[in-house]
């Protein structure tokens, strides 16, 4: 492997210019991610919240006031501005996740560039651009997507502070965790870990404090404009009280069967990086000379391991754990892995030519497997099922009309509104114990109640269908059963519309 901690002649002429090989990539990353942009059926839960919060937004609607958010103050602005550039049609929300793809790219990209030279560089850059982990946060809109694309720039940045430090990178490097933060709060720890080691490792602890401050202020100046009290009753702690205990087991379950489905080129080009890392460390182990704690903390790409091990470690104390979260561990992940395969390339051009056959069959079922697991985003089958029937149903409501359901997307898909209260009806909205923010029963019931809403669609037989008095209630605000789509599952409209 390259020594990381020597800085790469090609290094500051890299930076000047744009490299054919990283246009090529980012293309790929923007091109494996237009079926997802132009999907017609809901792709993930979040992606439902966050285009029904889009369509909120158009409508007037102000984060944290009138328009419900879990997430930090940046993320829903951020999704607006996207949004507005897409020119506000029904697919305009997911431009932010694309571009966060091809972002994060770009970004990996140059870490691996400047740890490991350009050959590292194009090994993470392909492995970032398809990793299914990050395909399913930056294709559907999410969150952790678009957070990553400011914790993976402010380690570039940090990165290049460590090769030349000044206080305007310890700024920038600052704002970028602050901006991050502000989109997704708690899975940015381990970045921000990351950057500060790259920090230290010039001794300028005076930046290091700068850096600190001008990431808070970016969180403050972010919150203020919507009522620092709202912000943190819904992003921070709304997450606090979902009643569930964390199962770090589970987690570790999910996440290695996660990476299985979603990112088996990753996991094999990992496996032999540690090999080939290993076998390399034993035979140059006795020329090792030793070092202070912190310069082994800080030097070569011990902070990016750093990263690494610390979003594993909060993948997996977090409650609930989610699979998007996992973007933030294939990052770092992207980044190790092409360091770690790029001096092997020269040994595997001089293997047999059975070895490379059998190398060559490995990775072709490889990427098969790849694909055929990537398929629901790679290619568009459209809505089936009973939401292709509640999106019809919904269209063809008066028009004006808004509608509310616990699975928010299937409203957005059908072109409608959704108020902005009911953008983001998860579970953990039902098992609250904060009031304002709690769905029960009489939340529906009353928002049912407006004489804009016209429809009620209920999708999911543990959220709102769990309501065993809601059809009666529903009943007496005037509406009836359209369509039952199996057990409590129903889409209620109101007869006066």
């Amino acid at each position: 492997m390259h020594d990381p901690a020597v800085a790469h002649p090609t290094a500051e002429r890299a930076g000047r210019r744009v490299d054919p090989a990283l246009g090529l990539i980012a293309l790929l990353a923007f091109i494996v991610r237009i079926p997802a942009l132009f999907a017609t059926r809901v792709l993930l839960f979040d992606d439902g919240v966050y285009g029904a919060s889009a369509v909120a937004m158009r409508h007037g609607g102000i984060p944290f006031r009138d328009v419900f958010s879990s997430q930090p103050p940046l993320f829903l602005p951020l999704v607006d501005v996207f949004d507005a550039l897409g020119l506000r049609r029904l697919d305009s929300p997911r431009l932010l996740a694309v571009v966060s793809g091809v972002l994060v790219t770009i970004a990996v990209w140059g870490i691996a560039q400047r740890l490991g030279g350009r050959r590292a560089a194009i090994i993470a850059g392909l492995l970032m651009a398809t990793s299914g982990c990050l395909l399913w946060t930056t294709g559907p809109l999410t969150s952790d997507g678009t957070a990553e694309v400011f914790a993976a720039f402010a380690v570039l940045v940090a990165v290049m502070y460590r090769d030349s430090p000044t206080l305007r990178r310890a700024v920038v490097v600052g704002l970028l965790l602050g901006a991050g933060v502000a989109v997704k709060l708690v899975m940015l720890g381990p970045a921000a870990v990351a950057c500060a080691l790259l920090l230290l490792a010039s001794r300028r602890f005076r930046d290091l404090a700068v850096a600190v401050l001008a990431a808070l202020a970016v969180v403050v100046v972010a919150a203020v404009p919507f009522g620092i009290a709202d912000v943190w009753n819904q992003s921070v702690r709304y997450h606090l009280d979902t009643g569930e205990q964390q199962d770090a087991l589970a987690n570790l379950r999910k996440t290695s069967s996660t990476l299985g489905d979603r990112d088996v080129p990753l996991l094999l080009g990992a496996l032999v990086a540690i090999v080939g890392v290993v076998a390399e460390g034993r035979r140059r182990g006795a020329q090792a000379a030793p070092r202070r704690w912190l310069d082994w903390l800080t030097s070569g790409i011990a902070p990016i391991v750093w990263w690494l091990v610390l979003a594993l470690v909060a993948i997996t104390a977090q409650t609930p754990m989610w699979r998007n979260h996992l973007a933030h561990l294939v990052v770092p992940a992207c980044v190790l892995v092409g360091i770690g395969l790029a001096p092997m390339v020269d040994r595997v051009r001089r293997l047999p030519a059975v070895a490379l056959g059998g190398l060559a069959i490995v990775g072709v079922a490889a990427i098969a497997y790849h694909v055929v697991h990537l398929a629901p985003l790679l290619w568009d089958t459209g809505a089936t099922g009973s939401e292709a029937r509640v999106v019809r149903a919904l269209r063809a409501l008066p028009p004006g009309a808004q509608a509310i359901s616990d699975d928010p997307g299937v409203v957005w898909r059908a072109g409608r509104q959704t108020p902005g209260d009911l953008v983001d009806a998860s579970i953990l909205r039902q098992k609250t114990s904060e009031p304002s923010l709690r769905i029960t029963a009489d939340t529906v019931v009353k928002a049912a109640a407006r004489p804009e809403v016209c429809a009620v669609a209920v999708r999911s037989s543990v959220r709102w269908g769990s309501f065993t008095d809601l059809p009666a209630r529903l009943a007496d605000e005037g509406y009836k059963v359209a369509e039952r789509y199996g057990g409590p599952r129903a889409l209620y409209v109101k007869q006066s519309c």
